[in-house]
């Protein structure tokens, strides 16, 4: 009984971990501004939207990591400049971060190490021995990975009160604008 639910537990956890090997490595934009469909005030200079995008770490099969784990991909924000003739500025710029990073440059080792000593000799005329066992293990850090980053030239838009812009999924609508303010709302 206890070897045929041992053999059935190895046996899910083996189809477990063959299906989630099979993920493909994907990149995922998420929005890290609040999304409150509040209406939110902004000044010149200010950040109203700001996206973080995440890819997961490819393993040595070159399919998305089993255990979720991700790397940075870059990300995307929208700057409120200023007004001019009753329209607010907005600048985006968007980032690309490109990465080796890899389920194998970022996972740290462990080896473990097991030594026996055997002591044999005498004492006066007694024979004695002696065994012992010890147990260490080494532990070998991730070797780590490069990036670099490559930014767009930024690109700057206007929109007037009551008008919207779609910006990776997220709709950005302007309520008001002052002469050093904006009201918006992210939808």
């Amino acid at each position: 009984m206890t070897k045929r639910l041992l053999t059935g537990t190895t046996l899910l956890l083996l189809t477990t971990l063959t299906l989630a090997a099979c993920n493909s490595v994907e990149t995922k934009t998420s929005l890290v501004t609040p999304a409150t469909n509040s209406v939110m005030s902004a000044g010149p200079g200010d950040v109203v939207m700001s996206f973080q995008s995440k890819r997961a770490l490819p393993n040595a099969f070159g399919k998305a990591d089993v255990f979720g784990r991700t790397t940075n991909a870059g990300g995307t924000s929208v700057r409120y400049i200023g007004s001019r003739g009753g329209q607010a500025i907005f600048e985006r710029t968007d980032v690309q971060v490109t990465s080796d990073a890899t389920t194998m440059s970022e996972t740290p080792l462990i080896l473990p190490s097991t030594t026996h000593t055997n002591i044999e000799g005498t004492v006066g005329r007694y024979s004695v021995s002696g065994t012992a066992t010890s147990t260490s293990s080494q532990f070998i850090p991730a070797r780590g990975s490069s990036q670099y980053a490559t930014a767009s030239r930024p690109i700057q838009f206007s929109l007037g009160k009551g008008q919207s812009v779609k910006i990776s999924g997220r709709t950005l609508r302007v309520v008001r604008v002052g002469s050093a303010s904006v009201d918006y709302r992210i939808e």
